[in-house]
């Protein structure tokens, strides 16, 4: 289910000119089912079918400037069930993505130093760019590292408050610069 808005794209299962989208700053919006972005859910827990059924909310907002380039921006939102690495029980796991991405026209253009703006990611636009395939990658890049729940079902709050303390603790003391802050204090 798409909704177009602006001057009108041609959209056929997802597909855009994403310069053309881009330019004309148009405004695509639609939902997904969790099932439709099977590279996402590789490598975690199998998923109940209700999980796959949920639905993927995404947003792309084309944007051009004065001077010649093209973004998009994107948001979506995901709940896959993820194992937390720290009980080892699964959970839903709320992904929400907001990013914007340059369009360039060739690969030779993603390594560019002479754009100002070195802090944006770049990707290649081309005249058959796969939205969902796009939404996808995005997905992919926020899903976190080492999901975790908020706290574990099986700790109390106070468990749960030495096991934060005593995690900020080995992180302290795995790092060779709080040997220098302790230099540095005395």
């Amino acid at each position: 289910m798409f909704s177009l808005t602006g001057k009108e794209q041609p959209v056929s299962e997802s597909l855009i000119d994403a310069l053309g989208f881009a330019r004309a700053g148009s405004f695509l919006q639609g939902q997904a089912r969790l099932g439709q972005f099977p590279r996402m859910l590789e490598g975690q827990l199998a998923q109940p079918k209700a999980q796959l059924e949920g639905p993927v909310n995404w947003a792309l907002q084309g944007e051009s400037t004065t001077s010649g380039r093209y973004f998009l921006h994107v948001t979506a939102q995901a709940k896959p069930l993820l194992e937390c690495q720290r009980c080892l029980q699964p959970f839903v796991c709320s992904i929400n993505v907001d990013n914007r991405v340059e369009l360039v026209r060739t690969p030779d253009e993603l390594d560019t130093d002479d754009l100002d703006d070195n802090s944006v990611e770049r990707i290649v636009g081309s005249k058959r760019f796969s939205v969902l395939g796009f939404v996808e990658d995005e997905l992919i890049l926020a899903m976190p590292y080492v999901p975790k729940h908020e706290q574990c079902p099986s700790e109390t709050p106070d468990q749960a408050d030495r096991s934060a303390r005593s995690e900020e603790q080995e992180t302290r003391r795995q790092s060779p610069f709080s040997v220098l802050e302790q230099l540095k204090k005395n």
